[in-house]
């Protein structure tokens, strides 16, 4: 599997704030390391959790989005 993607920046520094894009990108490199495992469902727990992740920030950013939706009507 050649993996590229560039429309997300490779780099992910410490500090970096976490957000949807970098949770992204984790799983883009994690997508990596299970294609070159030998026993990828190894990593299926921490593929799930930053799905989990990404899904959750999602519904806090669309209730914002509704919230403010609201107050600007």
């Amino acid at each position: 599997m050649k993996h590229s993607n560039s429309n997300r920046p490779n780099k992910i520094t410490a500090g970096e704030p976490i957000t949807i894009d970098l949770v992204e990108r984790c799983l883009d490199r994690l997508a990596i390391i299970m294609d070159r495992s030998q026993t990828p469902e190894v990593y299926l727990p921490l593929w799930e959790r930053l799905e989990s992740e990404i899904e959750q920030m999602k519904a806090i950013e669309s209730m914002i989005a509704r919230a403010l939706r609201r107050v600007r009507r």
